[in-house]
């Protein structure tokens, strides 16, 4: 959570940071949707990066500013760094350290890569070798599966129990191999 009077400033800090980095920006300021703050749009592979909030000072997702959110709805903002890779994942945890010292102190961060809680950039690295090992055999095996006789397409659970099926016979020859 963000104070009201704090919002305009870290926006034009962010937009500062934007412009010395290369990155694009887009300010939002949704009456309908009630968000109003900066999407920093890197030129790497990352995901936008939204600095959303609402009257409140509660900071949201892209998804709330595109179909909406309700009072009670759980809050949080998910940026993808695996395909940008370990550099643009350390500098994106620089800037949201910043960010909870200078304007956000209850700015909670959960990193699935480990840096921001132990700033092992060795660690960061490994996991996401890892993870792109595993996307790419994953990718693999799917696309040597033949989904044009098993299921319907068109069919969401159809095509949802096909991955599952596929994935359960992935980890379980990994588990074998191991």
């Amino acid at each position: 959570m963000i104070r009201e009077d704090r919002i305009a400033p870290l926006c034009e800090e962010l937009c500062d940071i934007a412009g010395s980095v290369g990155w694009a920006f887009q300010d939002i300021d949704d009456a309908e949707k009630g968000l109003h703050g900066i999407i920093l749009l890197p030129k790497s592979e990352m995901e936008p990066v939204p600095f959303l909030f609402d009257s409140k000072g509660r900071v949201h997702s892209l998804a709330d500013l595109i179909v909406g959110w309700n009072e009670g709805d759980f809050l949080c903002v998910a940026v993808k760094t695996q395909f940008a890779g370990c550099a643009e994942h350390v500098w994106l945890c620089g800037l949201l350290r910043h960010i909870q010292r200078t304007y956000m102190p209850g700015l909670e961060v959960v990193d699935e890569g480990g840096f921001w809680e132990g700033g092992d950039q060795q660690e960061l690295q490994k996991r996401m070798d890892s993870l792109d090992r595993m996307i790419k055999q994953f990718g693999a095996v799917l696309e040597q599966a033949s989904m044009d006789v098993v299921i319907d397409k068109n069919d969401v659970d159809a095509v949802a129990d096909f991955v599952e099926k596929v994935a359960e016979k992935f980890h379980r020859e990994k588990r074998e191999g191991e």
